[in-house]
């Protein structure tokens, strides 16, 4: 885990230096580039925020354990999110995440598993009253498009 933040700080940096440099250039091209301003201000001032909301993210869902097995059940679906169009529902049972056995594992374990960098994909299999385990592979968003979305629950 703390390698993994090394990782995702050192791309923040080299992001926002190269973004940086970028905005700054586009900046000085457009006047009343108000947004593009604060964008640069927020990309310099705090390097490794703007990076990791912009490279890492999630798939929309809200999740809890359930009560008789403690395994991760579907408890709310972000409208439009990359979940619900993956046809994720509430209720869903998340048995595995990229084919590893959610069984037993922490709740925050498992959400730190569906979590990650924007743009990769999750397969999550999940058990569906009535019907055999489905695979869901879900796109992750950056946390710049999940904020403020709506929750089905």
């Amino acid at each position: 885990m703390q390698r993994k933040n090394q990782v995702i700080a050192a791309i923040a940096v080299v992001v926002a230096i190269l973004m940086g440099l970028g905005l700054a250039y586009l900046a000085r091209q457009r006047s009343g580039a108000s947004k593009l301003q604060d964008t640069l201000h927020s990309a310099l001032t705090n390097p490794v925020e703007f990076a990791k909301s912009r490279l890492t993210g999630g798939v929309g869902l809200i999740l809890r354990a359930d009560s008789a097995t403690g395994s991760p059940i579907v408890q709310g679906v972000g409208v439009g999110s990359p979940a619900e169009t993956a046809g994720l529902r509430i209720g869903d049972l998340i048995i595995r995440i990229d084919g590893s056995p959610t069984q037993g594992k922490p709740l925050a374990q498992v959400v730190q598993d569906i979590r990650g960098f924007t743009g990769a994909k999750v397969t999550l299999t999940v058990q569906r009253a009535g019907s055999t385990n489905l695979d869901c592979v879900i796109p992750r968003s950056s946390w710049n498009n999940l904020r403020g979305i709506n929750f089905k629950q």
